[in-house]
Parts: structure tokens; C-alpha cells; sequence
């Protein structure tokens, strides 16, 4: 009898300490893998997320000069807009081409866009063509970060951000070269303007992070 529940109890005895501790990892590794791979694309598609922003409102900037330079060159052709003065000699291509250039270059309505850059939103370039657009200094509080509005337009947040927008912490830095690309009398009418638009944000783990694009505006023929 004695033996007999000697060999009962060396059946029911409980598991040791390292079959405990390898259950406990084996369950643990079931639960941390899947959810540090859940985790690395949460972070994984919101970094995609801003950068497909970036490159968007980097585009939208070209766009808008693109805008400013049709709607010149339609009020030139029609010669008798208050937006287009043409000059003795001029003719309405080569005075659109001016004024453009004026327009982003004057310092009456902002910063100029030649040289170390200026930033603007959708709402200044496209409110009113006859007059030059406002323009801003990229390191004012008028428009040094882009606020979204409920409707997902991206705009100035120093001066247009209302109680529905969202501040974030893209900026954008739009810079104008002259590039001659023919010499003599005619050059004024015949460069092409580099635009380089410069978007700039912060990732999820605190590095700011950019995403640039050149392109070019040539003069209509």
C-alpha cells in the first residue's frame, strides 16, 4: 500500500519552476508578436501619412504659382484688365511675364519669394488676381506652421486658424531663382524661374523631417 501511493504522488505532482517559466514566455512571445507588429505599422502608416501630405501641400505650392501665372496671362491677353498694364513695346506674354516675376518679388504685400524664400496658403492666391497676392515671412507667426481646417484645407495658423482647425507642424518655404536661359534685351522675357518648394515636419519620435521639390515655370509663348 505504502508503494502504491508513493507512485500516486509522483503522478499528481505540479509543474517546476522551469516548465512555468517556459509556458510564461512562450505566452508572452504570442502575445508581443503580433502586437509589436501592429505597432510598427500604426507608426509605420502614419510616417507614410505625413509624407504624402508634405508632398501634396509641396505641390499645391507650385500649383498656386501656376494659377497666378494662366490668370495673368488670360487678363493680358484680354489687355484691358486692372491686373495687366502693359508697357509701349510689350507684348501681353511678355507682360505677364513681368508682372509675375513683379508679383512674387515686391516686398509691398509680404516678404519677396526671390532668394531666401517666403510662404503663402491657398486663400491669399486665389482670393483676388488683381491685386498682388499676400506673402509672409517663413519665420513670422503669420504663416510659420500650416493649421488644417475641418474641411481639409491647409492654411496659414497664424492668422487664419480658426476654432474648427487643427495646428500641426508642417511649414513650408517656397523659393524663386531666375535662371536666363537667352541673353540681350529679351532675357527679362525669356528666363525660367526655379521654384523650390520646402516642406518641413516633425515624426513621431521627434526628428523634423523634409520633403522638397524643384520645378520650373517658363514664360508663355
Amino acid at each position: 500500500m505504502q508503494n502504491i501511493f508513493k507512485i500516486q504522488k509522483k503522478r499528481t505532482r505540479g509543474f517546476t519552476i522551469i516548465e512555468t517559466l517556459t509556458a510564461t514566455m512562450m505566452l508572452t512571445m504570442t502575445i508581443l508578436g503580433p502586437l509589436t507588429v501592429a505597432i510598427n505599422a500604426a507608426s509605420y502608416s502614419r510616417q507614410v501619412k505625413d509624407v504624402m501630405i508634405a508632398t501634396y501641400l509641396a505641390q499645391e505650392a507650385i500649383e498656386l504659382l501656376r494659377h497666378q501665372q494662366d490668370s495673368i496671362y488670360i487678363r493680358c491677353g484680354r489687355e484691358n484688365a486692372p491686373s495687366c498694364v502693359i508697357n509701349f513695346g510689350e507684348s501681353p506674354r511678355e507682360a505677364a511675364w513681368r508682372i509675375l516675376k513683379a508679383r512674387l518679388g515686391t516686398t509691398a504685400a509680404g516678404p519677396t519669394c526671390f532668394g531666401t524664400g517666403c510662404t503663402y496658403d491657398f486663400v491669399d492666391m486665389t482670393t483676388n488676381e488683381d491685386v498682388n497676392p499676400s506673402k509672409y515671412a517663413t519665420s513670422g507667426n503669420s504663416c510659420s506652421k500650416l493649421a488644417v481646417t475641418s474641411s481639409g484645407m491647409y492654411v496659414c495658423s497664424g492668422i487664419r486658424a480658426g476654432s474648427n482647425s487643427k495646428s500641426t507642424s508642417f511649414t513650408r518655404i517656397i523659393s524663386v531663382q531666375s535662371v536666363n536661359t537667352f541673353g540681350g534685351t529679351d532675357a527679362q522675357y525669356n528666363d525660367d524661374l526655379r521654384v523650390t518648394v520646402t516642406i518641413s515636419f516633425i515624426k513621431a519620435n521627434g526628428v523634423t523631417r523634409q520633403i522638397k521639390i524643384v520645378d520650373f515655370l517658363h514664360s508663355r509663348a
